[in-house]
């Protein structure tokens, strides 16, 4: 079982889970990333984020919305308007009291996110549910000035969270020219009590 806060989270995504008691240590859900940085007059001022969970959490998820239970409710129709604003309120929103598990850093400090995304979008990529979603940064950052690190990652490891295979880091919009963002190991911020070094979106110009 989960604690409390964790709970919270979960019940978040889908109101699936009852609180209490301790986690076990390895992840139930899990979910692939893609992160756009997002460049306004040479600076990155938000994030863009694709997540994609795994097909057993789809199921879960879309038989609380649907209210159609097992692999039938997740076909790979269209998700309505409805059921959109269903997963938004009932399985994202309260996410915001955990930054989203993104995790920002520039030149080495940590960096502050805003708490209102834009640009929510809820869909079915096959048998798999899919989020997009726009994050603020806090500030207007300048990677031409320190090298800007994105991590997207669980604290607590119940969901685990990691870039998707192939292009998981990107640039975009206004000033991103001449900048790249890249896959890379984060050796100067490892998680899981220093046992697990993290792969995050490296961007720099």
């Amino acid at each position: 079982m989960l604690p409390q806060p964790l709970s919270r989270v979960v019940a978040a995504f889908l109101t699936l889970l009852s609180t209490g008691g301790v986690a076990e240590a390895h992840p139930h859900v899990w979910v692939d990333t893609i992160v756009t940085a997002l460049f306004d007059h040479g600076q990155v001022t938000a994030l863009r984020e694709e997540w994609w969970f795994d097909e057993e959490f789809t199921v879960e998820a879309l038989s609380e919305v649907r209210k159609t239970k097992g692999m039938a409710a997740a076909v790979p129709k269209p998700l309505t308007q409805v059921e959109v604003v269903q997963l938004q309120e009932k399985a994202f929103s309260n996410l915001a009291n955990y930054s989203y598990f993104t995790h920002v850093w520039s030149g080495g400090k940590v960096i502050g996110l805003g708490k209102q995304v834009s640009s929510f979008l809820a869909r079915m990529d096959g048998a798999k549910l899919a989020y997009s979603f726009t994050l603020p940064l806090a500030v207007p950052l300048d990677p031409r000035a320190a090298s800007l690190r994105v991590g997207v990652w669980d604290d607590t490891y119940y969901v685990d969270v990691g870039p998707a295979q192939g292009q998981a880091a990107r640039v975009e919009g206004d000033g991103s020219a001449g900048c790249k963002a890249r896959v890379i190991d984060d050796k100067d911020h490892k998680i899981y009590f220093g046992s697990v070094i993290p792969k995050v979106v490296e961007i720099t110009c």
